[in-house]
């Protein structure tokens, strides 16, 4: 893949771009600092706002070096917050025979199993 491939899908990079810095905790001012841009054309570069291919091929490659990726890893990019997770629960029933919750613990209980269903609702 080519540099021109992704001057031509700048829009995406900058989103793209966005997203790492986010995901790897990096303000835009350190990110900045890391990839030796500077801010103004780190956020064109976000923006997608680079006219010019030579701008947007000596910053892309030096972005590219820092994160240790390749032009395909760039452009198809997931940020982690669109990586499903899967969440595992185990349960224990091992309660004596015979054994009854009093109804105040068995109206805790429903309250927790409502905040487990709202959860996987939200983030899952």
């Amino acid at each position: 893949m080519s540099i021109e491939v992704l001057f031509e899908k700048r829009k995406l990079i900058g989103e793209n771009i966005l997203n790492i810095i986010k995901d790897n905790g990096y303000t835009k001012s350190s990110f900045s600092k890391i990839t030796d841009i500077s801010r103004p054309t780190l956020n064109e570069l976000i923006k997608g706002e680079v006219n010019s291919l030579a701008t947007f091929k000596t910053h892309i490659k030096k972005i590219l070096e820092s994160q240790n990726m390749s032009e395909e890893q760039l452009l198809n990019y997931v940020p982690k917050s669109k990586i499903k997770k899967e969440f595992i629960f185990a349960l224990s029933d091992n309660a004596p025979e015979n054994h009854t919750m009093k109804p105040n613990v068995q109206e805790m209980f429903g309250i927790l199993e409502d905040i487990i269903h709202i959860f996987e609702l939200y983030y899952c």
